[in-house]
């Protein structure tokens, strides 16, 4: 996405209903937001090197007590809807650690038109260690999301990502019956394209997860992503956990990329899932509000 065109601050438009007999809609503002964060490695340890935000994105970078940094990416507009747009670059130099999260889930609200738009762009330098941590996302009946991941990695740069969605809010006993969720990954190693995945999800989602060769009731669900030279010594950790997990858990090393998927009834046994397996993966070093 064009950074100049998240920059531009949208005007809002009124349209005269009386032309067009009172039912030409309101041309709404749109929330739109830009964050581009760079670490760097001075002293031993990692410090910030570059941090820009714009619009409704924001970045808070608490104190952590080792070496890893933290960035928290905070969406002031309190969700996303009909063409909002979110868009991240983060930059790791060699021999950095640090991890991006978010400071809550995100909601994705009915849409009119257009999707709303999320777009990350991952820059992991030799010898750096990046973790890719969003909070949740929430779709809500209706909602439209088209979110897109690009990774660069460099020698021997490592990445933990996690994506996690939730179909509703299961205490309020919603489900989404219309909506439109694409999710998708492109890693590269030494600019060569090394994992590409993609998820499409449209109309009656929660129908469609009900089959039970498709999601098997499944309410929520959630990929970890492991890239770097350790994959094979992750998987090894990763599968006794999975296999003891009271939600449907199961990894696949594909050589330099491990994939790891959960399905689970709802958001609660979703995430007791993903802290017990972030946990493992990360060593403990979770961003801390993820255990809050």
């Amino acid at each position: 996405m064009d950074a100049d065109a998240i920059g531009a601050k949208p005007s809002l438009r009124l349209v005269d209903c009386s032309l067009r007999g009172g039912h030409a809609p309101v041309v709404l503002q749109r929330a739109f937001g830009a964050a581009r964060v760079s670490f760097k490695h001075a002293g031993g340890l990692t410090r910030l090197d570059d941090l820009y935000q714009q619009g409704c994105l924001q970045v808070r970078l608490p104190q952590t007590a080792d070496e890893t940094s933290e960035a928290i990416l905070i969406n002031t507009a309190g969700g996303l809807t009909d063409g909002d747009c979110l868009s991240v670059q983060v930059t790791w130099q060699a021999g950095t650690s640090a991890a991006l999260t978010t400071q809550a889930a995100e909601r994705i609200y009915r849409s009119r038109h257009a999707p709303a738009r999320i777009d990350a762009h991952l820059v992991v330098a030799d010898g750096a260690r990046a973790m890719w941590l969003p909070q949740e996302t929430i779709l809500f009946d209706g909602g439209r999301l088209d979110r897109r991941n690009h990774v660069s990695l460099s020698g021997s740069a490592s990445l933990i990502a996690c994506e996690a969605a939730i179909l509703g809010r299961a205490a309020m006993g919603e489900a989404v019956h219309t909506g439109d969720l694409r999710d998708g990954w492109s890693i590269e190693h030494d600019g060569t394209r090394m994992f590409i995945d993609k998820l499409r999800l449209k109309g009656d989602i929660s129908a469609q997860l009900a089959r039970q060769a498709r999601g098997g009731s499944a309410q929520a669900f959630a990929t970890i992503i492991v890239a770097g030279p350790e994959t094979c010594e992750q998987r090894d950790a990763l599968r006794p956990l999975l296999a003891g997990l009271p939600i449907t858990a199961a990894c696949s090393d594909l050589g330099g990329v491990l994939v790891v998927r959960f399905l689970a009834p709802s958001g609660h046994e979703l995430r007791s899932g993903l802290l017990a397996a972030l946990d493992l993966i990360c060593d403990g070093g979770l961003p801390r509000v993820w255990t809050l």
